[in-house]
């Protein structure tokens, strides 16, 4: 019996998918150590814990779905080139619930957006968008099943729609984000505002920057390499990515303590929550009678911006004080 023809190309019809999955997993292994901090730290309304435990539950099921895609490929349909281009159930792990997870965390921002800005039109102009490229992503799954091989997906007008939606919509978050936490920034004279401000901004760049060009990477290759299975790679990364994104903005709350070199590692105890009971900590070391004063306040609530801002100038707090001394003797 003579062995099957394998073309010369047949690692750009292999490594994307292998190479999507790999990404797939990884992802999936932060986010798991995500929603386990998040678990630990934060107990905010039931909205929001049901809105992240709710994406966690569908990125399970995504990941165990392109698990059955690699088994499919490479387990049950091996030496067979026919099952490589088979779409087996990764219509349905990629552009189906990858849309519908874009558009979870693409209308929580949005949400943000109209919180900060107070402009309905602008919000529901976002949002509508990212139901667009949601309702493309079901309709390129459905075509794509239709289809039956992954190499004639080119002329499908729904994956386009979906990748542009995707990309349109962060890109629009990104900037409206920016510029209204800039604004508020600007308006605002407290300095810890505005370092939080700052970090946020940061934050909102960066995450929906990465997406975004996930999405635009994988237009670009469906759209230039038609025949083969590149443009996969790309958006096995790119649910996971906007689940990460919501939980790094969440997670962010999270203080660590200051590390003096006393320990040698800082672990999940050493971490305090903003959400928790609020401990402002300042520290002042007096060289000549080797004294250590160390002053917290406790607070059940939230602390204002003024309250941090007047505590960060004086450094006298009245609910509870606590000295401590240093080995070296008092003058």
């Amino acid at each position: 019996m003579s062995a099957p023809f394998i073309p010369p190309d047949i690692v750009l019809l292999t490594a994307p998918q292998l190479l999507g999955m790999m990404f797939n997993w990884g992802l999936w292994g932060i986010l798991t150590v995500q929603v386990y901090l998040y678990y630990l730290f934060f107990n905010d309304s039931l909205r929001v814990r049901a809105l992240v435990y709710t994406l966690y539950f569908l990125e399970c099921v995504q990941t165990a779905l392109s698990s059955a895609d690699i088994i499919h490929w490479f387990s049950k349909g091996w030496g067979q080139l026919s099952f490589l281009s088979d779409p087996y159930v990764n219509p349905i792990d990629l552009p189906m619930m990858a849309g519908l997870i874009a558009m979870t965390v693409q209308l929580y921002f949005t949400w943000r957006i109209w919180i900060l800005s107070a402009s309905l039109p602008l919000a529901i102009f976002i949002g509508a968008i990212s139901v667009a490229q949601c309702v493309a992503g079901f309709v390129a799954g459905i075509q794509a099943l239709q289809v039956g091989d992954l190499t004639k997906l080119s002329s499908l007008l729904a994956p386009k729609l979906w990748l542009a939606g995707a990309a349109i919509s962060d890109t629009l978050i990104a900037v409206a984000m920016c510029y209204f936490l800039y604004r508020a920034r600007q308006r605002s004279l407290v300095p810890h505002t505005n370092y939080i401000l700052k970090r946020i901004i940061s934050l909102t760049i960066e995450t929906n920057a990465l997406s975004a060009s996930v999405a635009i990477i994988t237009l670009i290759l469906f759209i230039r390499f038609p025949n083969n299975t590149l443009f996969i790679c790309p958006p096995y990364a790119l649910g996971k990515l906007y689940s990460n994104t919501l939980l790094v903005i969440f997670n962010n709350r999270m203080v660590l303590p200051n590390d003096n070199g006393k320990t040698a590692s800082i672990g999940l105890k050493g971490l305090t929550a903003a959400n928790h009971a609020h401990t402002s900590d300042h520290s002042s070391r007096i060289q000549d009678d080797g004294i250590k004063i160390t002053v917290l306040r406790q607070t059940d609530g939230e602390p204002s911006d003024m309250d941090l801002d007047m505590e960060s100038q004086r450094g006298v707090h009245t609910m509870t004080k606590r000295i401590s001394l240093d080995a070296a003797p008092r003058r």
